[in-house]
């Protein structure tokens, strides 16, 4: 890859962007204004913290504008409480907001497990599409497939999530934490500690609305439609990964040559 010219790097860029709704969403940015746009979703429970380490990348900085931000109902966006405020079209809206701010031009998305479900909110209530390039890190592409690559762990934690017990649900939140790595004892007791207390942010309720109110598989046609057409797409799952498994949707193509 072609390194961009050596430029002055402004520092992080923090806003609260403004949704359709009011509600306000958290988002900063980083790195080379001149290189190619990229917007990191974290997944499911957590927050834009989870790409720290990207974000703190020399290449990555000097190559890409990197921009993140929390999704509704989790980390430093607002939570509302009713699920009526967790719908495919708010999701995309709080997406707009986010490139309105930072001026951004055909984004490649990035989105991880849960992050990969707005792929289709976007696809559907925004046109023309404004992406470039969608990369999915274990999460499914199209919406309606994702339940084929939960694990029984993955299962669990979300029932443990939505638990009205305290002890179960706050019991499962540093459990969760730990699963996300391969290795967490060579991970930093503080940066699971911030995960830990991210999650803690992400209550039952807050949970519920948006497993109740947002239904992404019912508006991935229009997705469909442009991945026919061409729009480029990368989906990655970690052989290791023991809350997510890409085995189901992946297939075997031969070329006839």
């Amino acid at each position: 890859m072609p390194t961009l010219p050596v430029c002055s790097m402004p520092g992080p860029v923090i806003k609260e962007c403004v949704s359709s709704d009011g509600t306000r969403i958290y988002a900063d940015a980083t790195g080379n204004p001149q290189g190619q746009s990229i917007v990191f979703v974290h997944g499911f429970a957590l927050s834009g913290i989870v790409f720290d380490n990207l974000f703190a990348d020399e290449r990555m900085l000097q190559n890409f504008h990197l921009v993140r931000y929390d999704m509704r109902g989790y980390g430093r966006s607002g939570k509302p409480k009713e699920a009526s405020a967790y719908t495919s079209a708010l999701f995309a809206a709080d997406f707009a907001a986010v490139m309105k701010e930072f001026s951004l031009s055909k984004p490649v998305l990035v989105g991880w497990s849960a992050g990969a479900s707005i792929i289709a909110d976007i696809c559907a209530y925004i046109s023309p599409c404004p992406l470039s390039g969608i990369i999915t890190i274990s999460g499914a592409v199209c919406p309606a497939t994702a339940p084929k690559t939960f694990l029984p762990k993955l299962l669990g934690f979300f029932e443990a999530f939505l638990s009205q017990d305290a002890t179960t649900a706050l019991t499962a939140r540093p459990a969760f934490v730990d699963a996300l790595f391969n290795d967490p004892s060579k991970v930093s007791t503080e940066f699971k500690t911030a995960l830990i207390g991210t999650t803690v942010a992400a209550t039952p309720e807050i949970i519920a609305a948006i497993h109740t109110g947002h239904k992404p598989g019912e508006c991935q046609d229009a997705l469909l439609e442009l991945g026919a057409k061409g729009l480029p797409v990368m989906a990655l799952y970690g052989t290791e990964d023991t809350l997510q498994s890409g085995a189901h949707l992946m297939c075997t193509y031969n070329p006839p040559y």
